[in-house]
């Protein structure tokens, strides 16, 4: 049940978590494909920059206080490296724990299955032992019938014996009264020998008939033994059976006593070692429940405020857009983030200048009002605004030639901090020019103005160049849009806590 609620819970977790990045993605999709270009080319240019200064520039005091900070820097890396070595070995002494109760539910279940095998021989066994006990039953009965029948032979035997013995003494009776008779001159001897023949030849018939009898009583009697002999036979095989079968039945009962005590024996010492690893699991399970829940409530809360970010930001993009249609003002308005990149058409900047022309400063007066309401006209969304962000740039454009940001050359190094500096320069003069309430006043103006401030990004973050092998800048410009490049963005910030 625990494993069950961990699994579950984390499941639940990386499927909110999973929602949670989707959502923020289409929030920060778009800042992050921006801002990588430009901090890989700035954390290039920052460290050459830095490289440099360290070694001609900066004082040994700070050299020695940056090569300090770096060697904490490390230290921290390789605490970090070792609580990750020591979480991996958690992890993986956690899984052989996992294997060591996986085995020892094998070795139960083999256990069990051994004693329901021994289980199953024994009462194989006892059927086949029910079976020849009625067998012999059966046999015996056979038996008892054919001596029952032998019994009444040997008596219809005896009694025809008798019968034959009363017979001859009749016959014996009948001859000595026919000697009588002729002694006493009763019979004439013709008559004497008649009566004589008469007698011995009925004596004779009645004794041949009896033996007859007899004959066949003694030929039933004989194949009587002879089946009793054969059932006799047949019951003395079974008996042997039935020894060989309780013999083999006491053998594996033995052998099942032998193993119920092997197996209570092991189970006990699985139990008890089931029951350690089992308390020492559920101790780590709780206390990674508890974490699971915190990271749940976390992200459940995160994943709130995300969408709420997310509905805000589209809230404002909505409004700046109709506010933006209404007054005919041209601008890319990033619905998702609400990213703002004001259109001053033909007026941008001119080359190598961040002073404001007549026009631009037209499209700020009607698009900065319409601006700050979206913003700050909403009680709902204006509480979290925490910055709202001018960002200028310039053409990657430099003295009539094309400026290679990847060049380690001492010349490109200037361009780029040049470039660099004009693009901020460009950002406060809008923001200057706002911030003069004699150049322009509107509704929520000073809100707005507490939270601005300005930045610049050189051309890192827009230009995609598509051919650099060019000569001048003239030409440069010809196939690649550098006013589009000099384009100031405004964007806002919101406040997740809030």
């Amino acid at each position: 049940m625990g494993l069950s609620t961990i699994f579950l819970l984390l499941y639940v977790t990386s499927s909110l978590r999973t929602g949670t990045d989707a959502l923020r993605g289409q929030v920060e999709n778009q800042k992050l494909s921006m801002k990588v270009e430009e901090l890989e080319n700035q954390l290039k240019m920052y460290e050459n920059v830095k490289n440099e200064y360290l070694a001609s520039q900066a004082p040994k005091d700070e050299v020695q206080e940056y090569e300090e900070l770096m060697d904490k820097l490390t230290l921290l890396q390789e605490d970090a490296k070792t609580e990750k070595e020591r979480l991996i070995q958690e992890a993986r002494e956690n899984g052989e724990k996992v294997k060591a109760l996986n085995k020892y539910q094998q070795m139960v279940r083999n256990v069990l299955n051994a004693n329901k095998m021994a289980k199953s021989k024994l009462i194989n066994r006892d059927d086949l032992i029910k079976e020849q006990d009625v067998e012999i039953e059966t046999q015996e009965t056979e038996i008892a019938d054919l001596n029952k029948d032998i019994q009444n032979k040997k008596q219809l035997i005896a009694q025809g014996e008798q019968k034959i013995a009363v017979t001859q003494a009749q016959l014996q009776k009948r001859l000595t009264e026919l000697r009588v008779a002729y002694k006493n001159n009763k019979l004439s001897k013709q008559l004497f020998e008649q009566k004589m023949a008469q007698a011995r030849a009925e004596g004779n018939q009645k004794v041949a008939q009896l033996n007859q009898v007899n004959a066949q009583y003694q030929m039933q009697l004989n194949q009587a033994n002879v089946q009793l002999g054969q059932v006799q036979g047949e019951l003395s095989k079974t008996q042997g059976l039935l020894a060989q079968k309780e013999d083999e039945a006491t053998h594996l009962a033995g052998a099942l006593s032998r193993t119920k005590a092997e197996a209570g024996a092991k189970i006990a010492g699985l139990q008890q070692g089931f029951a350690e690893e089992k308390a020492a699991l559920a101790a780590g399970f709780g206390k990674e429940k508890a974490k699971l829940q915190g990271a749940l409530s976390d992200t459940q809360g995160q994943l709130a405020k995300a969408r709420a970010e997310i509905e805000a930001r589209k809230s404002v993009a909505g409004e700046i857009q109709k506010g933006f249609a209404k007054a005919g003002i041209k601008a890319d308005i990033d619905m998702q983030t609400g990213d703002v990149v004001l259109d001053f058409g033909q007026a941008y900047f001119d080359s190598d200048s961040d002073r404001l022309k007549h026009e631009m400063k037209g499209v700020l007066e009607k698009a900065m009002p319409i601006y700050s309401r979206s913003l700050f006209g909403n009680p709902k969304v204006s509480d979290k605004i925490s910055a709202v962000e001018i960002i200028g740039f310039a053409s990657p454009t430099y003295q009539g030639r094309f400026v290679d940001p990847h060049s380690s050359k001492p010349a490109d190094k200037a361009a780029l901090k040049y470039n660099m500096d004009l693009s901020y320069r460009r950002a406060n003069s809008i923001f200057s020019y706002m911030l003069d309430e004699g150049n322009m006043r509107f509704e929520h103006q000073r809100e707005l103005l507490a939270l601005m401030k300005v930045s610049g990004r050189s051309f890192l973050e827009v230009m995609k160049v598509q051919n650099r092998n060019v000569a001048t800048a003239a030409e440069f410009c010809k196939q690649n849009d550098c006013k589009k490049a000099q384009r100031v963005i405004i964007r806002f910030n919101m406040d997740p806590k809030k």
